[in-house]
């Protein structure tokens, strides 16, 4: 989050996606994602001249490269989400950091545990955009739109452009769509539609991991319940797919 920034009465030190090993794990997958699409255009180049074993050479090293892609970025959204939400209040949950796609995922299963603990509120820490390319939030107006297709009350907090406050009074876990169901004891079960391979649009962005996180392996805890809850059921998911 922004350098400074109050919330709760309390003081946070500093958005965590300015740190060198987030910066070095994006910038990774971000060349990652140059060389596969290099190779994948090389593949087919070979098919059309005819050389299909060439063709298929390059199509797997592509294969090898956008996998090695998906780590370094699935990495670094763990990095950033569980330093940012390390010392987060049980109403809040940090998203900087995250792509789009990967705070959508997260939030709706933050939305969904605190609906079913009957939470009144979620305080989201969505950014002002300084951090954006441009200068552009994108994480805003994208959780913006996520709440009004949730018909979830939502605001603006007036001390801090860049928190909103969703409010859940009233809500049904229904209203949250293609959430992950994380309120049984057994592992989570797929969202309807949840095709088991990530899905891109050209930015490199993915729409749901796909390893388990290294954290998870390691046995990692941050002394966060919120975070480690999350980070447990995105693992379970994954592992049930």
């Amino acid at each position: 989050m922004d350098r400074g920034v109050h919330l709760g009465g309390g003081e946070r030190d500093y958005n965590h996606a300015t740190d060198s090993e987030y910066k070095k794990l994006r910038d990774e997958a971000d060349q990652l994602y140059k060389k596969r699409n290099q190779l994948s255009q090389e593949s087919q180049l070979a098919f059309k001249s005819g050389d299909k074993q060439r063709a298929h050479e390059l199509s797997e090293k592509a294969k090898s490269v956008l996998a090695q892609a998906e780590r370094a970025n699935q990495q670094a959204a763990e990095y950033v989400f569980r330093e940012n939400n390390a010392d987060s209040a049980a109403d809040e949950i940090d998203l900087h950091g995250l792509y789009v796609k990967e705070a959508e995922f997260i939030l709706q299963n933050r939305l969904a545990a605190a609906i079913r603990t009957n939470q009144s509120h979620l305080r989201v820490i969505v950014g002002k955009g300084l951090h954006s390319q441009n200068g552009i939030a994108k994480l805003k107006p994208a959780i913006d739109q996520m709440c009004d297709d949730c018909n979830l009350k939502h605001r603006i907090d007036p001390k801090n452009t860049g928190v909103m406050i969703i409010d859940l009074t009233n809500t049904q876990s229904n209203q949250i769509p293609n959430h992950w169901n994380t309120s049984g004891p057994s592992a989570p079960q797929k969202p309807q539609g949840y095709q088991g391979q990530q899905q891109y649009q050209g930015t490199g962005q993915p729409q749901y991991y796909q390893q388990q996180p290294q954290h998870q392996q390691q046995g990692v805890h941050t002394g966060n319940p919120i975070v480690d809850f999350l980070f447990k059921a995105v693992c379970a998911c994954i592992n049930s797919k």
